[in-house]
């Protein structure tokens, strides 16, 4: 035989026996257990003949076991992720300052040629969604050829990879809806009021010639702006730069999330704190913070491309190194060896040990990795010993 047959308690894995019945302690049925056969001269050979187990590494015997008992044990599982993860930092700030007039300052989205102007001067009101000017770009109207030419092709992907191009350099949905229903590729960049104010700033006449820093308008709100200080650790120094969205939220309005960006990254604070001080802002009409009030900011960082991850929680962590419990095609479990990356929210990055398209158990793991390590041992020992 290849197999020897063994019962087991799922809830007392010390109670075994070579028939089935009850466990004395809890009463439960004992489930049978299949355990491969092993020489002493090969202790993984239960594995070897295992196409799937050949792709992981393995750390302990397989466990086969039915609906029931999963339930019992309150066993979930959860899918390998692979694909793009947004870093997320989460420190403490601290309001520096309050300015009592909110300014927001519009810029081209592009280098070009000042197109249209709109009339609002200083002083006048503008609603949000309202077009304030527009651009007209050499390098924009290329990319618009570009993007016909691609869909035209049949090139899916690389017209995919331009439409962000394309938003960046000010072209909305709209827009580019155009460019697919056949538009003449010379659409300018519209900038649009991104909310209700009064223009404090106008700059600029229709004709001109205009950089992508150029302010052309800066818009004045009814809310203030709340500058932040909040540090970054040594780790955490390449997901940041300026422009990036951020949340706060402080004690005192504990359902309030306050949104807002990353104004400014500070060079790093000297070699005994090593942390990185950013500034951030956020505009609110909320009279109830305070200079110097406190607040824990979470910061949306740079993006991880095409990464493994698994849910933190299923990652069992061992003096020998971390593991999952990873479900095997014929519905069974067995423990295997991964390599740790970051942890980015709830989730950790899996560098190697899995290939992205697996199923991991996240409950009851401890519980079968235990029985496997078990199972492991009884085959080890029951191995039949060969002379050479």
């Amino acid at each position: 035989e290849d197999d020897e047959a063994s019962y087991v308690c799922p809830m007392h894995s010390h109670i075994v026996s070579d028939h089935e019945g009850e466990c004395p302690i809890c009463g439960m049925d004992l489930v049978k257990q299949a355990v491969a056969k092993r020489t002493a001269g090969s202790p993984d050979a239960a594995h070897d003949h295992d196409p799937q187990l050949a792709e992981h590494q393995a750390t302990g015997a397989a466990i086969q076991m039915d609906s029931a008992v999963r339930n019992n044990l309150s066993v979930r599982l959860a899918k390998v992720l692979r694909g793009d993860l947004r870093r997320q930092i989460r420190t403490v700030g601290k309001i520096s300052r309050i300015d009592p007039t909110s300014r927001r300052n519009l810029s081209p989205p592009t280098a070009g040629t000042l197109l249209s102007l709109s009339e609002k001067k200083e002083g006048d009101r503008v609603s949000s969604g309202e077009l304030l000017f527009s651009i007209g770009s050499d390098e924009l109207f290329a990319l618009q050829a570009e993007y016909q030419a691609a869909m035209t092709g049949g090139r899916r992907d690389e017209a995919l990879s331009l439409v962000s191009r394309l938003s960046e350099h000010g072209l909305d949905a709209g827009q580019i809806a155009q460019l697919q229903g056949g538009a003449e590729p010379r659409l300018p960049a519209q900038v649009y009021a991104p909310q209700d104010g009064f223009v404090f700033i106008r700059r600029g006449e229709v004709g001109m010639a205009v950089t992508d820093g150029m302010m052309i308008y800066s818009l004045g709100t009814n809310s203030r702006a709340i500058e932040v200080i909040a540090e970054i650790y040594e780790t955490q120094w390449g997901w940041v730069r300026d422009g990036q969205e951020a949340e706060m939220r402080v004690k005192l309005f504990p359902e309030t999330v306050f949104t807002g960006r990353i104004t400014r990254v500070e060079p790093p604070v000297g070699y005994t704190t090593r942390t990185l001080e950013v500034r951030l802002r956020f505009d609110t009409g909320e009279e109830g913070l305070t200079q110097g009030m406190f607040s824990e900011v979470q910061i949306k960082g740079e993006l991880l491309s095409d990464a493994i991850s698994v849910p933190a929680e299923s990652v069992i962590r061992t003096a020998a190194g971390p593991r999952v419990v990873l479900r095997r095609d014929d519905g069974g479990f067995v423990p295997v060896a991964v390599r740790l990356g970051e942890e980015i929210g709830d989730r950790i990055v899996i560098v190697s040990g899995l290939k992205g398209d697996e199923t991991v158990v996240v409950s009851g793991q401890f519980l079968l990795d235990s029985e496997s390590n078990r199972l492991a041992g009884l085959a080890r020992i029951s191995a039949p010993l060969h002379s050479h």
